[in-house]
């Protein structure tokens, strides 16, 4: 191969790494136990037990991150459902939890969030994970950003 090939392909090599590097990431979502869980959500707001503007992306003034979820569950006992939150060094930012009382639940819907402004998660930008747990069962985790 010639060097003007070489060159050629060097650069195109180059501006396939640029451009990968500017264009958004997908944010990934894992459904680990779809028995139980109908959906999960990313947003930046509640209204009437619904999400409202959606998103995988905030911003450092943004007033936070909510993860909503909407579930079916039957339990004879009282029941935990944990968030929790991974920074993007991996260390756990923060866990929040709320029961639920026995009972058959379809279409449940329950959510959790964490400030972003005027908090110390403002300090830490990059690719978070949301985990969301019933009983210490993983349901579900969704990555997402804050820039």
């Amino acid at each position: 191969m010639n060097n003007k090939k070489k060159s050629y392909l060097f650069y195109c090599f180059l501006l396939i790494l640029f451009l990968l590097s500017i264009l958004p990431i997908q944010a990934q979502e894992t459904i680990l136990e779809p028995r139980y869980l109908n959906k999960i959500v990313l947003c930046h707001d509640i209204e009437e037990n619904e999400p409202v503007y959606e998103s995988t992306s905030f911003y450092t003034w943004d007033e936070k991150v909510v993860c909503w979820i909407n579930f079916n569950y039957s339990s004879g006992t009282d029941s935990a459902i944990t968030w929790e939150w991974e920074d993007p060094n991996g260390n756990i930012y923060h866990k929040g939890d709320t029961e639920i009382e026995a009972g058959n639940y379809q279409n449940y819907r329950t959510w959790y969030w964490i400030g972003i402004r005027d908090k110390y998660a403002l300090n830490l930008p990059g690719t978070w994970k949301a985990r969301v747990y019933i009983d210490g069962l993983l349901l579900a985790e969704k990555d997402f950003t804050i820039r």
